[in-house]
């Protein structure tokens, strides 16, 4: 003969604003803020500022082969306060090595280059400094 689930109490009633608000008085300091919008450039032109804030390395599972997937990413404050982040790359490692956190930054997408083994083109970067 089949058991029947045990039969759960409903719950009180809840006041939701216990759970949605503070006191007027509460203070809060951010201590994670959301993921960073990936910027992506895709057209030769395309331009992107920031003030930089450093790296953050995503920490990824291997694949099946047991490959290390985990990556680096660039992030930057845009002038709309919110959080942006660029993949890194050969050409935009050797720029970033001369960027201090909060310098102000501007990327732009200048041109492909051919690769060797006839693969994806790299891109190439400017990277400019605010004085």
């Amino acid at each position: 003969m089949p058991r029947k689930p045990p039969v759960q109490e409903p719950e009180p009633d809840v006041d939701e604003t216990l759970l949605t608000t503070a006191p007027e008085d509460w203070e809060w300091e951010t201590i994670a803020e959301q993921s960073a919008t990936r910027v992506l450039f895709d057209t030769i032109g395309d331009t992107f500022i920031g003030q930089y804030e450093g790296m953050d390395h995503i920490e990824q599972e291997p694949d099946a082969n047991g490959q290390d997937q985990s990556f680096d990413l660039y992030v930057f404050r845009g002038r709309d306060g919110n959080r942006y982040s660029v993949n890194t790359s050969y050409r935009l490692n050797e720029a970033m090595a001369k960027v201090s956190p909060s310098d102000w930054v501007r990327i732009v997408y200048v041109a492909d280059i051919p690769t060797s083994r006839k693969l994806q083109p790299m891109k190439d970067f400017r990277v400019d400094v605010r004085r």
